[in-house]
């Protein structure tokens, strides 16, 4: 039996889209663990064996190799010239020509983990008052490369990359929780304001993801450009072919536009049709 020629296509992938998705998803990690230690350092948590100078050094510590990890993940985005994304877009939100919604929020994350580190760095020479209304207000660089994540990562679908950032959406949700059960005694009111708001955003979120991210479609919805949309022809393959096809090594890699010689190179570019024979992945 001949297989449909736009059932199957050959995948192929690149260093640079591995070394992207690798830096994102590690700063994303390193970035959920600052802002955990920072929730623990507001409330002076501390266990024996633990003093509250090792809980702050291990803050700012993991905030910088968070950003360092992020400025990779931004050269080998900037490196991988397939999409067209320009340096000026990974600092000034919302003009890229690629999905400028979940690119620019990822801009707005840099720019405030950059005022985030900046504040750390210069503590001695601020008010203490003016420090802590920009590092907390800096803090919305965590949420923010959440959804950048979410919206523009080509692994979203990805089993283990899902629960990889449910897991850490969990860790930071249930310790604001406790920042806000532990803190402010004398403003109940404040209390209840904030516990509401964490629970609407995990709702709302999960609602977006749910019927944004994981849904098929899900690359044109979000604003790639149609020329990256375009299937690869793509060539029929056997059997044996097809089932290397979906094999732990091929899962995941997304087609390429047709022309580009190479037809499933980048996790950025995804068909809307079933030009796809991988199940995991790829771009929607």
């Amino acid at each position: 039996m001949t297989a449909h020629p736009a059932a199957i296509v050959v995948t192929s992938s690149t260093p640079l889209w591995y070394a992207t998705r690798a830096t994102g998803l590690v700063a994303l990690v390193l970035l959920t663990i600052s802002m955990a230690l920072g929730l623990l350092s507001s409330v002076r948590y501390q266990r024996p064996g633990l003093p509250r100078f090792v809980t702050v050094g291990l803050h700012r510590n993991s905030a910088l190799l968070a950003f360092a990890f992020t400025v990779l993940h931004i050269i080998t985005t900037l490196a991988d010239s397939y999409v067209p994304v320009r340096i000026q877009d990974a600092f000034i939100p919302f003009i890229s020509a690629y999905r400028p919604l979940w690119l620019g929020l990822g801009a707005v994350s840099f720019d405030l983990m950059i005022a985030l580190i900046g504040t750390s760095l210069l503590r001695a020479r601020m008010s203490y008052r003016t420090w802590q209304a920009v590092h907390w207000a800096a803090y919305l660089c965590w949420p923010v490369a959440v959804v950048h994540g979410l919206g523009t990562g080509s692994d979203t679908r990805v089993r283990w990359v899902l629960l990889l950032t449910l897991a850490c959406v969990s860790v930071i949700a249930a310790l604001t929780g406790w920042r806000l059960a532990a803190g402010w005694p004398s403003r109940p009111v404040a209390r209840l304001a904030g516990a509401l708001a964490v629970v609407a955003a995990l709702i709302a979120g999960g609602a977006w993801l749910a019927a944004g991210p994981l849904k098929p479609g899900w690359a044109s919805r979000a604003g790639t450009p149609p020329a990256l949309l375009k299937p690869a022809a793509g060539r029929a393959l056997g059997p044996a072919a097809a089932a290397r096809l979906t094999s732990p090594i091929t899962q995941g890699r997304p087609p390429a536009p047709a022309g580009s010689g190479d037809p499933a190179r980048h996790p950025h570019a995804a068909a809307s049709g079933p030009a796809i024979a991988p199940r995991q992945g790829r771009a929607r």
